[in-house]
């Protein structure tokens, strides 16, 4: 039998009654706020969450790990605070082989197992590029419209990593369609932990357009590149690196770099809603416990996380929250913010969380 549409809100899951949700709680005392949070609970491993220019809406990812099962892809209604898993069935094919050359198919849609997510006007339309690790790495992309009581995706077509040492994992749209892709570590290697525990240069940065291909970015200056985005006019880039416990702000037209070290395993970085402020988001606990978690099948993990605004101008930073555990929720990822509330989201747990943005 085919489950209908799930939709989640605050402090439980409301599902259809012939449909179940498998390892995921829905009774009111597991998802009782905790922490000065409060939860939107069944969801799965929620590592990214995005806002969409100009509406109320926020697109969050589902990845894959522990026993419950991933979503392809989460619509949050910013208004109700309620979340809808996206409906493979409902994802319309329009490709455009000018924009994505050499994309051999799109991914199933249903097992988009998706991680970086990436929103931007590309060329009048409204882009979502998604990371994709369901049957292979790929990035896959959507144009949305917002019409209907959920956001509508069209599929427009796909681009593949560089190699089989890249291992897509966040990604900055340009406004020409062209992209910024980091990859944390090499999938190939089978020392990748201990080199990701050294905190040394690791990983790689790669820029990708559809006339040129990719370009490989700074090698040697970046330890587990993850989180990336843009600054408005494009020319700044900011990169988090994982396992160097720093951001790192690039001026991309003269290769310029300052770092700011946060003593933290920094995954998720966002501008703030009026793009005065960056938000940045990780792990405060080893990445050995970290490995540990993702190679479990916890639905929760108790890894401790923070979140730190930035000064893009100077790098200076405030913490926001943590180092903590929410509750059940642990493996804080990143934050978005809306208004006066901000909401964390984590890449092992079966909910994210909102709190009052700190002041």
């Amino acid at each position: 039998m085919k489950c209908p549409r799930l939709i989640v809100s605050l402090c439980g899951l409301l599902l259809a009654a012939s449909c179940a949700s498998p390892a995921v709680s829905n009774s009111a005392s597991d998802c009782a706020p905790s922490g000065g949070a409060e939860f939107l609970c069944g969801v799965t491993n929620v590592e990214q969450l995005i806002s969409i220019d100009s509406t109320r809406w926020a697109v969050g990812s589902s990845a894959e790990g522990g026993s419950a099962k991933p979503a392809p892809l989460y619509f949050l209604n910013l208004d109700t605070r309620q979340a809808t898993a996206l409906d493979p069935a409902t994802v319309a094919l329009a490709e455009d082989k000018t924009a994505y050359p050499g994309c051999p198919g799109h991914a199933d849609f249903a097992n988009l197992q998706s991680l970086g997510l990436d929103y931007e006007k590309v060329n009048g339309r409204d882009v979502l590029t998604v990371i994709s690790h369901g049957g292979g790495l790929t990035i896959q992309l959507f144009e949305m419209a917002f019409t209907g009581p959920v956001p509508k995706l069209t599929w427009i077509g796909c681009v593949h990593p560089p190699d089989a040492h890249f291992w897509p994992d966040a990604v900055a749209t340009l406004p020409d369609g062209g992209m910024i892709v980091s990859s944390l570590y090499d999938p190939l290697d089978p020392g990748y932990v201990t080199a990701l525990e050294g905190g040394k240069a690791y990983g790689r940065l790669a820029e990708w357009h559809a006339k040129s291909g990719w370009t490989d970015l700074y090698p040697g200056a970046l330890a587990g590149p993850n989180g990336v985005i843009l600054s408005a006019d494009y020319q700044t880039l900011f990169v988090d690196n994982w396992s160097g416990k720093r951001v790192t702000r690039i001026d991309r037209r003269t290769g310029r770099m300052s770092t700011v070290d946060l003593g933290m395993l920094v995954d998720n970085i966002a501008w703030n809603t009026d793009h005065t402020k960056i938000l940045a988001g990780g792990q405060t606990d080893t990445i050995q416990r970290g490995f540990a978690c993702t190679g479990s099948q916890n639905i929760n993990c108790d890894i401790h996380f923070a979140v730190y605004e930035l000064d893009p101008a100077t790098l200076a930073n405030r913490l926001l929250i943590g180092p903590t555990v929410l509750g059940k929720m642990g493996g804080g990822t990143g934050a978005l913010q809306d208004g006066n509330s901000l909401w964390l989201t984590s890449y092992r747990s079966d909910r994210i969380a909102r709190i009052p943005y700190p002041r």
